[in-house]
């Protein structure tokens, strides 16, 4: 533990607080650590060594692996699927201990008149997406593939469960989990992270991947070993972020209501705003450089390669896209219309380039594609978009409206359009048209996270 704090010192020396410690909720902080740091820390997981008092009533989750190992014998193959892929974690990091570094960030939008230290926009209210005139970023579908195998400069998005790592080391087995398997570091998160409340995510930054997988969920199989390939930036941490966030549970006929959509478009917000990164990297690139060249990290093949030393400073602060998915849908049973909308007001809002949609091979995915350039090309703002999703959320909650959002966005764009020039009530507009969408619907059939929920 001594050399963790040295080693994290010398990299960010001007930096107060980011060593191991329990990130509480609703205070924005940053844990930095090593490699070397977490392997141990999982072994001790592994091992079963962590003492569960106190750790319910601080809302953190059981992080033994007891609970794992007793699951392979009820007949679920995957469970030892899982122990496979965390034996060849452990495989590789005792022949070549790695040398790199890992952030944890506890991100939060403050409430009401809160203030924090490293975020400088409170928790949005209706009125602040109402009237943003942000434009939107590009959009794009991919119909296939995965999100961590994306090949864009881009946050990756874990449908996380409100405890960070979700079933992972009970008997969950879907998006989050399976993320958290094939990069096992993550899992060093539940330890000091307690759970997300509303206005929180939770922000990974340098986690290795070890490992491939193929199937999902009852079909999830290890499937040999991955050598993560991505560079390292100037903090020597692998050029891989990922943001957890929790979508609501279960919401029904609710998620179309104001307070509900509101609270979503906000947890996205929070994930996908930066709020400690610029200022971790400002203050510690000056520093870097002696680091690297006195060798700290370099370990061959196992540490920080000479291309670290080549950063470049405007590398360290380019914007990074969206990667994300089904966010919220399946087992959580939201709406994959309106969360896929709500992603993507959010991350234009946060100022983000890009957001390329993993759709899983549902329906809705072209649809998506097709509205969101419709949109585009409209030069619509963030605040119109929100507007009419209100609209139709109040259709729906009032039962005046029954068909999925896309369906109802495209026919209706022109008396869309027109009512916001004119700015007048919709309704009328709506009421004489009679154009009717061809774009075929169907139920989200992919299953994205399980578990329990953030509660409202």
């Amino acid at each position: 533990m001594n050399d963790h704090f040295k080693q994290s010192m010398s990299v960010t020396p001007k930096i107060p607080l980011i060593n191991l410690r329990l990130l509480k909720p609703q205070y924005s902080g940053l844990v930095y650590i090593s490699q070397e740091l977490v392997a141990a820390l999982l072994a001790c997981m592994f091992l079963c060594l962590y003492p569960r008092k106190g750790r319910a009533e601080a809302r953190l989750p059981d992080i033994n692996f007891d609970g794992l190992f007793e699951s392979i014998s009820i007949q679920m193959p995957q469970q030892e699927q899982k122990v496979h892929c965390i034996l060849h974690y452990f495989t590789r990091v005792t022949h070549c201990i790695p040398k790199g570094m890992l952030s944890f960030e506890r991100k939060v939008l403050p409430r009401g008149q809160e203030s924090l230290m490293h975020c400088t926009i409170r928790q949005p209210n209706q009125s602040f997406w109402s009237e943003s005139s942000s434009s939107f970023c590009p959009l794009k579908v991919i119909k296939d593939g995965n999100i961590e195998d994306h090949n864009s400069n881009a946050l990756e998005v874990d449908f996380a469960n409100c405890y960070l790592g979700g079933g992972v080391l009970r008997l969950g087995c879907v998006q989050e989990e399976i993320r958290f398997l094939i990069s096992p570091e993550l899992i060093a998160g539940m330890l000091f992270m307690p759970a997300m409340q509303a206005n929180e995510s939770i922000e990974i930054r340098g986690a290795e991947r070890y490992s491939c997988h193929t199937g999902y969920s009852s079909s999830f199989c290890f499937a040999g070993d991955y050598v993560d390939t991505k560079p390292r930036d100037a903090l020597g941490r692998r050029r891989t972020c990922i943001v957890a966030i929790d979508a609501l549970m279960m919401p029904g006929k609710r998620q179309y209501e104001d307070k509900l959509m509101l609270r979503e478009v906000n947890k996205a917000f929070c994930g996908f705003l930066d709020q400690m990164e610029p200022l971790l990297l400002s203050i510690s690139f000056c520093y870097t450089k002696e680091v690297h060249q006195k060798g700290s990290y370099t370990d061959g093949g196992c540490g920080i390669s000479d291309d670290a030393d080549r950063v470049l400073v405007k590398d360290e602060f380019s914007t990074l896209g969206i990667a994300t998915g089904n966010w919220g849908c399946g087992a959580f049973g939201g709406d994959m219309e309106l969360k896929s909308i709500l992603q993507w007001i959010a991350a234009s809002q946060a100022g983000r380039p890009f957001l390329t949609y993993f759709s899983f091979g549902v329906p809705e995915g072209g649809s998506l594609q097709q509205v969101a350039d419709w949109i585009i090309s409209e030069g619509w703002s963030v605040g119109e978009l929100w507007n009419v999703l209100v609209d139709y959320g109040q259709r729906r909650v009032s039962g005046r409206l029954n068909e999925g959002l896309f369906k109802w966005i495209l026919p209706n764009a022109a008396a869309i359009q027109d009512a916001q020039a004119s700015d007048t009530p919709a309704e009328a507009h709506y009421n004489d048209l009679t154009v009717f969408s061809c774009i075929e619907t169907a139920e989200v059939s992919h299953i994205e996270d399980s578990m329990a929920i953030d509660s409202i």
